[in-house]
């Protein structure tokens, strides 16, 4: 189940768009998300390519919301996490954030934070009899 988790060192949201900053998660060892600002509107995700572990505070943020990784051009959707180009299969888990209390907080599963994995969001399924098989790889 979801709970909030604070920011380590943050009490407000004063980001400029544009940037982005990698944040520590308070009471998960070793949890961090990426905050970045982008079109006036500040998202927190997984701080990690699903790819290959990539840092995406080192990647590049693009005026149209995608955040490209810098180590081998896996490409993410910013509102929504999901991969909008190879080689990431994975998008990268959103979470939605909130000050209070001085302080700024995410909520999310502590799994999910520590993995940098979002779930994909696969909607399809047989409309017919046929039967297909992939063979490879």
């Amino acid at each position: 189940m979801a709970q909030e988790y604070k920011l380590k060192g943050l009490t407000a949201l004063n980001l400029k768009n544009g940037e982005k900053r990698e944040v520590e998660v308070e009471g998960i060892e070793g949890g961090k998300v990426l905050l970045l600002k982008q079109g006036d509107k500040t998202h927190a995700m997984s701080s990690n390519c699903t790819h290959y572990g990539a840092p995406l505070k080192l990647g590049v943020l693009t005026p149209d919301g995608r955040l490209t990784c810098a180590w081998h051009g896996a490409c993410f959707n910013v509102a929504t996490g999901d991969v909008e180009d190879a080689p990431a299969l994975d998008p990268i888990a959103k979470f939605d954030i909130v000050e209070k209390d001085g302080g700024v907080f995410i909520k999310g599963e502590e799994a999910t934070i520590k993995s940098n994995r979002g779930s994909a969001n696969l909607k399809c399924s047989a409309s017919g009899e046929e039967r297909v098989v992939i063979i490879g790889g």
